[in-house]
């Protein structure tokens, strides 16, 4: 199964908020995510994934069919080294799931990152929780930090495996 993340261009950004849509519907059972009254979850960050240069957007592709999404920035909840990274938002569509895809393709997303890495996963979502706790586990080979943020909740740190060339 090939399966490849490909950096959002801008003319690609409505499918990139289509999906995005998905991602905090998704999400508004376990945080409050309210609709607008035009029937649309807002995120004021969408456009900065265009024009910052610390925020990357990545569609999940096999065969050219959109698989879901990654978004990534420098908005750590943590002080680390210069180089660290987060996942913002993360997708697979839901008819893909349980199928490893979601684990190669966060490997893929560690291995661009130079530097640490930082997840910090829902943690009233337990299938999320326990998707990211395993992926970090394995992709860390157990070397990662479980930090508590200012309300509690859980943030591994981790380094990225990126070997430099």
């Amino acid at each position: 199964m090939n399966i490849e993340i490909v950096k959002v261009l801008e003319e690609d950004k409505d499918i990139l908020w289509n999906l995005l849509q998905f991602a905090l519907y998704d999400g508004s059972f376990y945080v409050d995510n309210q609709i607008n009254n035009q029937g649309i979850f807002e995120y004021k960050w969408f456009e900065r994934n265009f024009t910052d240069n610390n925020r990357s957007a990545y569609f999940i592709k096999q065969d050219n069919n959109v698989l879901g999404f990654v978004m990534t920035n420098e908005n750590l909840k943590l002080k680390h080294d210069c180089n660290a990274q987060t996942i913002a938002e993360f997708l697979v569509l839901p008819k893909y799931r349980k199928k490893h895809i979601g684990k190669k393709v966060a490997y893929q997303i560690f291995d661009t990152f130079s530097g640490e890495c930082e997840v910090q996963p829902m943690e009233n979502n337990t299938g999320a929780y326990e998707f990211w706790e395993k992926v970090i586990k394995e992709y860390s080979e157990n070397n990662y930090k479980l930090y508590k943020d200012d309300n509690n909740k859980d943030i591994f740190v981790f380094k990225s495996n990126k070997t430099e060339i």
